[in-house]
């Protein structure tokens, strides 16, 4: 995304984050061009409403240069990451829920 876009994806996005312990799952398959700066913008934002409302965010399907990028700045460590949607739904949630 670019400037206006991550403005715009992060509107649309937080009109569905409103639910205490919400559970969601960001598919990035159809991703193609990304500037990373804004692209973490946009998901740092997204991960801190969540983790406000105690839920849970999992990635899934980020291309090769996406997933070095995560890796290589240690956003591994912040982000739940899924090779694909189906793994990402079947694997388990962290509860977050005693808080």
């Amino acid at each position: 995304p670019r400037k206006n876009e991550a403005i715009f994806a992060k509107r649309v996005l937080s009109t569905y984050l409103k639910g205490r312990g919400i559970r969601v799952i960001i598919d990035l398959k159809g991703l193609e061009k990304f500037e990373p700066i804004t692209l973490l913008g946009v998901l740092n934002g997204v991960r801190k409403e969540i983790d406000l409302l105690g839920g849970n965010l999992k990635l899934c399907s980020l291309k090769p240069e996406m997933l070095n990028y995560f890796r290589e700045n240690r956003l591994d460590q912040f982000f739940q990451i899924y090779e694909d949607e189906e793994r990402a739904k079947k694997s388990e949630w962290r509860n977050y829920g005693k808080r």
